[in-house]
This record gives structure tokens, C-alpha cells and sequence, in this order.
């Protein structure tokens, strides 16, 4: 018998969606509801996470908490967070965003009064109809990471992870993160390999060793 595909991420993208329109779906919806929005002049993308979505979003979580424990330095993380520009027409909610300092924690950012997070994480198991980049870059994001799988994988957390990095011209990929310039991109793919391959406990602590090394 054939094996059953994973579940896989669903994904809806409705046209000629005013910002109103999206506003008042925001508000009937309310904080709790499972499904992500992306708006994008117009275009409303409904996104609904499945198992190894939150999976791989809590890894890559999991390895930047690490990371910034070992550097004895301060972040804030926020999930869920929506970022919007209602000025610009776009809003979307990634996974995960980091300010590497304290501040208060918000669920709604307007990035027409607040700056803008240092990081942004995004993960994706199916390809989106929208593209992000140009998003995030109206945004003034500096940094983004993508892991994005490759089609018809099963181990849906076998993909890659594209760093980008926020240029005049826009979105530039880079090996290594702006935020972490000691970080190449193959380092976080091999936390969440080895987090398959034996327990996250472990695999954390061989994460912890590496950054001991690097700071050495």
C-alpha cells in the first residue's frame, strides 16, 4: 500500500480585497483564529499551519534562543505578531519575529510607528502565490530567513534556508546572518536534521558546544 502523503499546508488567496475588507475580517476573526493572513494591495492569502509548520518554526525558535543565551544578550521575540503598513496596503504574519533588545511585546505592529523587527522568520512547506520579499522589503525588514521545502518531500523537514538580507535594491542572499554573522545558513539546517536524528535535548547541546567554539 502506498504511503499517504503528509498533510500539507492550505493556502487561499482571494483578489480584489480592499483594506477595509481586511480589517473588518481581522476584527470578526479575532486573535485566536489558526488561519495567517498576507495582504498585498488588494490580494488576501489564507494560510492554515499544519504539524510540522509549528514543528520547524519552534527548531529554528529553539536555536535562536540558544544562541542569543550564549551571546548573554537581550531579544524579544514575538508569536504571533501581524506587521502592517495600512499606508502602503500590506500586512502579513510571519512566524516569528525578533528585536535583538527589550522591548514591550505587541501582537499588531504598525510599522508606520514602530521599527521595524532585526529578524524575521518564515517558514514554508508549500509554495505561497504571493511573494513575500517585496512585503517585507516595504516593511524595512533587515533580515529574513526562509525555510522552504522542496517539492514532493516527504520528510517534510528536509528543505533549505535562504537568509536574506535588506539592500537599496532590495532583498540580497547572503551564507551567513546579518544578525548572527558567525551563523552560516548549513548551521541551522543541521540543527534541525539533528534534531530528527536524536533528541532536541541533545541536539542543543551539541549547538551550545559549536557556539562555544565560535566565541572562543
Amino acid at each position: 500500500m502506498a504511503k499517504a502523503p503528509p498533510p500539507n499546508e492550505q493556502r487561499v488567496v482571494l483578489s480584489g480585497v480592499g483594506w477595509q475588507q481586511f480589517e473588518k475580517l481581522l476584527a470578526e476573526l479575532g486573535e485566536d483564529r489558526e488561519t495567517r493572513f498576507t495582504y498585498w494591495r488588494g490580494k488576501l492569502e489564507l494560510m492554515t499551519p499544519v504539524e510540522a509548520h509549528q514543528r520547524c518554526s519552534k527548531l529554528i525558535n529553539s536555536l535562536i534562543l540558544v544562541l542569543l543565551d550564549e551571546l548573554n544578550a537581550p531579544i524579544t521575540q514575538i508569536s504571533p505578531v501581524m506587521l502592517i503598513q495600512a499606508e502602503l496596503g500590506c500586512a502579513t504574519e510571519p512566524d516569528v519575529c525578533y528585536y535583538l533588545e527589550d522591548r514591550p511585546a505587541q501582537l499588531l505592529l504598525d510599522l508606520s510607528r514602530e521599527l521595524p523587527p532585526d529578524l524575521l522568520v518564515e517558514v514554508a512547506l508549500t509554495r505561497s502565490n504571493l511573494d513575500k520579499l517585496p512585503i517585507y522589503a516595504e516593511l524595512g525588514l533587515p533580515e529574513v530567513w526562509r525555510y522552504l521545502t522542496q517539492p514532493g518531500e516527504e520528510e517534510m523537514l528536509k528543505g533549505q534556508l535562504l537568509i536574506y538580507h535588506l539592500q537599496p535594491e532590495g532583498y540580497v542572499e547572503r551564507s551567513h546572518s546579518l544578525a548572527f554573522p558567525f551563523l552560516p545558513a548549513g548551521r541551522v539546517l543541521e540543527f534541525i536534521e539533528q534534531s530528527d536524528q536524536m533528541s532536541l535535548s541533545a541536539s542543543l547541546k551539541l549547538l551550545r558546544a559549536w557556539m562555544q567554539e565560535q566565541l572562543a
